[in-house]
């Protein structure tokens, strides 16, 4: 997919080099693209992260859907295969995703910074966050309580008896079921998994583990925030298919937890992606787009003031910079035009409306009130 921008780190390099007063923090020899790539790295940073303020800077153009994926019951945490991008979240809802009737019913969640773990079950979802992989609940394979096997398809534990509701382990012809298009809520077992090498996996394809514990890779590889392409490493166990999941990559919490009883969610949140990082002349500023090259170009020229050898020129960065944070505001406030669809608005023509009405008479004077 074509980026948002065709404007090269090099062209703008060229043009803060025409510059007395910028031209001397760059490199002269022809021999280092330092500091130019340091310098482009820090202004995409500040354009991406919010303003002086600490304000977030929601850009249109910096949001993306995450990969949705499907609740299971009594699951709270969940790995996203090659998700690693993610900045922070904006907003979520859920599609009632098995429903028969159309439109099928969509709900909003709220997102949150944290979420505590929790035992608390309702078919209702409220809220979720985003943590690192590595901080998420996971099971283990072969551990009790194991889920449904062939013998056992209530899905219940004997070593914890009738009506167990807990998180459920892979292992020996357990079944994992694909909640897709079933009318009844599945009982799987957890898709999130910690192998004895330490390493975290989740399941890509539904079906039937093995007899025998898989042999887990001692080094498996899976996509990295600088290298968000590289394929991830795949396990077959039985049918089930395991796919390797990065440590620092972001994972999605939910509270409460979905229950056994409820209906099966189609999660989708929105998020802003992570600052990328520059490491060559010849890159695009992407994600900002090519309108926007006046502002990235700004706050290059402003950080070069502040690289300037000389200390009358660098004294004038802190002006340039207040100069380039108040321009990054009002295009801020500008991207804001259109009216959020979110805030709290009266039921009735006044706040203060009783919720009848009176016809205002000599007795009567002042109304309802």
């Amino acid at each position: 997919m074509a980026g948002n921008s065709t404007i090269t780190l090099r062209s703008i390099v060229d043009d803060a080099a025409s510059l007395g007063d910028t031209a001397p923090a760059l490199s002269t020899g022809g021999f280092s693209d330092q500091p130019a790539i340091s310098i482009a790295n820090d202004v995409i940073a500040q354009i991406l992260l919010g303003g002086p303020q600490g304000q977030p800077f929601n850009w249109k153009f910096n949001r993306f859907n995450l990969p949705s994926f499907l609740t299971i019951c009594w699951q709270q945490d969940y790995f996203i295969p090659g998700l690693v991008n993610l900045g922070w979240l904006e907003n979520s809802w859920a599609s009632n995703i098995n429903e028969q009737s159309t439109p099928k019913q969509i709900i909003y969640m709220e997102v949150r910074k944290d979420l505590d773990i929790t035992y608390l079950q309702t078919g209702w979802l409220d809220k979720l966050c985003w943590i690192d992989n590595r901080l998420l609940q996971t099971g283990a394979w072969g551990v009790s309580p194991l889920g449904p096997t062939s013998s056992n398809p209530s899905g219940q534990s004997t070593a914890f008896g009738p009506g167990f509701a807990g998180l459920l382990n892979p292992g020996p012809g357990v079944i994992y079921t694909n909640p897709l298009g079933t009318l009844n809520t599945i009982i799987n077992p957890t898709t999130c998994i910690t192998d004895p090498n330490g390493n975290l996996w989740t399941v890509t394809t539904y079906g039937t583990c093995g007899d025998t514990q898989p042999d887990w890779p001692t080094t498996p590889q899976y996509p990295t925030y600088s290298n968000p392409t590289l394929p991830a490493t795949t396990v077959m166990d039985g049918t089930v298919v395991w796919t390797a999941i990065n440590p620092y990559g972001q994972g999605i919490r939910l509270n409460p937890l979905p229950p056994q009883s409820g209906v099966t969610w189609d999660i989708q949140a929105i998020g802003q992606m992570r600052v990328p990082k520059f490491t060559s002349l010849n890159q695009t500023i992407d994600p900002i787009p090519d309108d926007w090259e006046t502002y990235f170009k700004q706050g290059f020229f402003c950080e070069c003031y502040r690289r300037n050898p000389d200390p009358k020129v660098r004294a004038k960065y802190p002006q340039e910079k207040q100069n380039w944070m108040e321009a990054l505001h009002r295009e801020f406030m500008q991207a804001n035009r259109e009216a959020d669809d979110y805030g709290f608005y009266p039921g009735s023509a006044s706040v203060m409306s009783p919720g009848y009405t009176n016809v205002v008479r000599p007795d009567f004077p002042y109304g309802p009130y």
